[in-house]
């Protein structure tokens, strides 16, 4: 009799045990469905569109992740993933872009930034936060910043996009080159086939546009900035000459902003942060040593 009391007080005690088990299992994968589905599914609302975007970690400052053209914001995953144990890191699709609902206007850096202005405000970033942008991004980034002085306390510009860049390119070419060059690059701004309205629209801007907005203009004095650009050279007949050209005019930054940190890689192309991300965390790591050994002193 005593026996079989004891067993039965087990059984009733595993029992309970497992029921323990599969409610706390409940409530993780619960939990862990609503975090997830809270990083899929992030909105904020601007002039009435759905803007996605992904928030991650805690901390100040923020930093802000802004894609080259075309791409999404899941290029900055693993980067994002790694500084947001750190800070808060935000990485968000702009306008026609992934799944980030349109507007009705030209995509330039002046209607971009002050969407992204719009998106700051919304998501309370009421403190200067740090910009990391690629490409295009990064001409966003500089144009942010020359109208927004106040909400960026920090630059970092990955392989950006030079304006100037592309008419000497073409200088370099034959008669016979440049027009094959020209129909290349407007392939890209007509090419529905291939790209987006917003891709297409972008891309026409970069160049015209864009251009005379960024062209000979320096940067901010007072805070850290760092450029990570390519200069490997390829296979291509003018790969040497428009490396040489490219570094020239990044160098040409320091002549006007000396704070600039400059820092060259041959073992990339064009996406430097999936090719050496932690390349770039390492950078963007320095500037947040940078900015809070700054505000303790």
């Amino acid at each position: 009799m005593r026996t079989k009391q004891v067993c039965k007080n087990v059984d009733t005690n595993g029992k309970m045990t497992r029921y323990i088990i599969i409610l706390v299992a409940l409530i993780f994968s619960s939990f862990v469905y609503i975090q997830t589905g809270k990083n899929k599914e992030q909105f904020v609302e601007i002039r009435g569109k759905k803007q996605f975007y992904i928030s991650k970690g805690v901390g100040e400052p923020v930093v802000v992740f802004i894609t080259g053209l075309g791409p999404t914001m899941d290029d900055f995953q693993i980067i994002q993933n790694k500084i947001s144990k750190s800070t808060r890191a935000i990485c968000y699709n702009r306008a026609g872009i992934g799944n980030s609902e349109s507007f009705n206007n030209d995509r330039t850096l002046q209607n971009i930034a002050s969407e992204l202005k719009e998106m700051a405000d919304a998501l309370s970033l009421n403190k200067p936060f740090i910009l990391v942008g690629h490409s295009r991004g990064a001409l966003i980034a500089r144009y942010f910043v020359s109208q927004y002085p106040q909400k960026v306390c920090g630059l970092i510009l990955i392989d950006p996009a030079i304006p100037e860049h592309k008419s000497l390119k073409r200088q370099l070419r034959t008669n016979t080159e440049k027009t094959d060059f020209d129909k290349l690059y407007n392939s890209f701004c007509t090419d529905s086939t291939k790209y987006s309205a917003t891709i297409r629209n972008e891309f026409r801007n970069t160049f015209t546009t864009d251009s005379s907005l960024v062209s000979g203009k320096g940067f901010p004095l007072n805070i850290p900035i760092t450029i990570i650009a390519s200069n490997k050279i390829t296979q291509h007949k003018y790969s040497i000459e428009e490396t040489k050209i490219k570094v020239d005019l990044l160098k040409s930054y320091l002549k006007i902003n000396p704070q600039i940190k400059l820092i060259f890689t041959d073992k990339s192309g064009h996406f430097i942060y999936d090719t050496e991300p932690t390349l770039v965390i390492r950078e963007i790591a320095a500037i947040l040593d940078n900015i809070k050994t700054n505000k303790k002193q």
